[in-house]
């Protein structure tokens, strides 16, 4: 749309440069308003309960990460490993600054949040499968985990 006066490139450019959410410009009948979403971008996000099946073990650890659940913890009776449902950035908390959902020994409910697992941009949250006491948390904030990596140790309270 060039010709007289101003072409839309230049009015898009104007946008980004002087970081404006909206811009008009009149000519005669001629009329032009260009809006930016100026609402911070969300991301879809589910539930998803972590899997209970025995799965495979994740691939070995590298340096930095985490240690794996020490056999004391893993052979306790009435101990509950909560996997990851999937691949994906493991989140301890909400936000960045926000405070994590849960800590070693808190209490949970069933369908409490425990973390969220972020894969392709959609947050999942994953909520815990039994009512019991956190006795472990497995991975670090921000970590990638592997599918059915173990990231509590919850035990379970009748």
């Amino acid at each position: 749309m060039k010709g007289k006066g101003m072409d839309v490139e230049k009015m898009l450019e104007w946008l980004k440069k002087y970081d404006l959410t909206e811009l008009t410009i009149k000519d005669g009948k001629f009329q032009v308003t260009l809006k930016k979403d100026s609402r911070p971008a969300s991301f879809p996000h589910q539930s998803l309960l972590a899997i209970d099946e025995a799965v495979a073990p994740a691939a070995p650890a590298k340096e930095g990460d985490p240690q794996p659940v020490p056999a004391a913890v893993q052979e306790a009776p009435g101990l509950h490993e909560v996997k990851a449902p999937l691949v994906g950035t493991f989140y301890r908390a909400p936000s960045p600054d926000a405070e994590p959902f849960i800590e070693e020994g808190d209490r949970v409910e069933v369908n409490d949040k425990l973390c969220i697992l972020e894969a392709m941009k959609i947050m999942n949250e994953i909520e815990s499968p039994v009512r019991g006491v956190v006795r472990q948390v497995s991975v670090k904030n921000g970590s990638t985990v592997e599918f059915g990596q173990v990231l509590f140790c919850i035990e379970e309270l009748a």
